[in-house]
């Protein structure tokens, strides 16, 4: 299914069959609970065997996979995916006050993944190609290539936990599939954003396994989520979308 076909399905669905919930914060939305569609590497339609993550990235930015209805587009979006390759931890600082600006990034905890009061550090994006490479006592057949975005001893007694929570990825056929679970999902904030982020880091890991497996393709995202929603103060907005 493509991107934006999945993003309107998502908000017929939430729209016409969701159920009215408040959130602990108080927050009134209407959400789905069980949800679930494969959603196409978006280079699928350009021919993807001759585009580089850095043409992938340059598309985003001359507004290729802009959304129509979707609030989030053109240099935006850009900077959103691309913070993916922002693995510093110092920027995740307020140089003012010295405080973290957020509780975890993605990026962080994708690549630099630590132990709570510890000098533990794990690349859990080189743990994943290393499961799948042959060359580093992998296999492309392995069902390890696990990264947790959800930490335990990090997060415990955090308010704010990451919302996506899982990742894995498999190879079958010589393509790249990209798992993903998310316990909490803004699905018209929010969807389209994350899952162009999560394309990129799947064609990310395709460039790192090239060498083991020459005819590797990212085929796309098996998308998991629980509470898949629609804030009350964008209901309208989502409704415009699907008339």
């Amino acid at each position: 299914m493509k991107l934006e076909d999945a993003w309107k399905k998502f908000l017929k669905e939430i729209i016409e069959n969701g159920e009215k919930h408040e959130k602990d914060d108080g927050d009134v939305l209407l959400e789905s609970l069980i949800n679930h569609c494969f959603i196409d590497n978006v280079l699928n339609q350009y021919g993807n065997q001759n585009i580089t993550t850095e043409m992938f990235l340059d598309m985003i930015r001359q507004g290729v996979f802009n959304i129509k209805d979707y609030p989030m587009k053109d240099i935006a979006l850009y900077d959103y995916v691309t913070s993916i390759d922002d693995t510093s931890i110092r920027a995740n600082k307020n140089f003012e006050t010295g405080e973290d600006k957020f509780t975890y990034t993605y990026p962080n905890r994708i690549f630099n993944m630590t132990d709570r009061d510890s000098d533990f550090m794990v690349d859990q994006f080189n743990l994943m190609t290393s499961r799948l490479s042959e060359r580093f006592g992998g296999s492309s057949g392995s069902n390890r290539a696990v990264a947790n975005i959800y930490s335990a001893t990090r997060d415990c007694d955090m308010k704010d936990i990451p919302c996506l929570q899982i990742l894995q990825a498999t190879i079958r056929h010589d393509e790249l599939i990209l798992h993903c679970f998310f316990r909490s999902n803004d699905c018209y904030g929010a969807f389209p954003s994350n899952m162009l982020f999560l394309n990129y880091l799947g064609l990310k890991l395709v460039d790192r396994l090239k060498k083991d497996y020459p005819s590797l393709k990212f085929k796309g995202i098996s998308y998991n989520s629980s509470s898949l929603h629609i804030y009350k103060h964008d209901l309208e907005a989502a409704k415009k979308v699907i008339e």
